[in-house]
């Protein structure tokens, strides 16, 4: 397994989510999404990683190859809902959150593997939207050097 960088990483789930999931990449970071509803669209996505710790198992620690790591991806989602139309909206949110999980799974793994973790729902403040904190841990060489 080649060493990679947590923001390669990123990137290539945020590719992804565009590439065959065609949703929408916002241009607010994934700790300032959703914050504000009227800058919300269906389909919206923001890709963050906030935080990167050592696998703990027992390794040395080799510049050249790396350290084995566990990253969080969070994929933060939007989606419509509606006053008149609740679980409804709701339902199609299910679905685009299943897009989004089957979508970063089918991330090529030379150089890392994926592993679903959480999907966790709220409503934004002005309850016109559904977000989606989905969680991913990615196991790969942390590159050293």
């Amino acid at each position: 397994m080649t060493a990679i960088s947590v923001k390669t990483i990123r990137q290539r789930v945020e590719a992804q989510l565009v590439a065959t999931a065609g949703l929408t990449k916002s241009r607010f970071s994934p700790e300032l999404f959703g914050f504000d509803a009227r800058l919300l669209m269906h389909g919206a996505f923001a890709v963050g990683a906030p935080f990167t710790e050592a696998n703990p198992t027992t390794q040395r620690q080799r510049r050249t190859e790396g350290v084995l790591a566990n990253s969080r991806i969070e994929v933060r989602l939007a989606g419509n809902h509606r006053a008149d139309a609740q679980m409804a909206d709701f339902d199609t949110f299910l679905d685009l959150e299943a897009t989004v999980i089957t979508a970063v799974e089918a991330i090529s793994r030379s150089d890392l593997h994926v592993v679903f973790e959480t999907a966790t729902r709220e409503v934004s403040t002005g309850f016109e939207f559904l977000l989606s904190t989905i969680s991913f841990r990615i196991i790969h060489r942390l590159a050293l050097e």
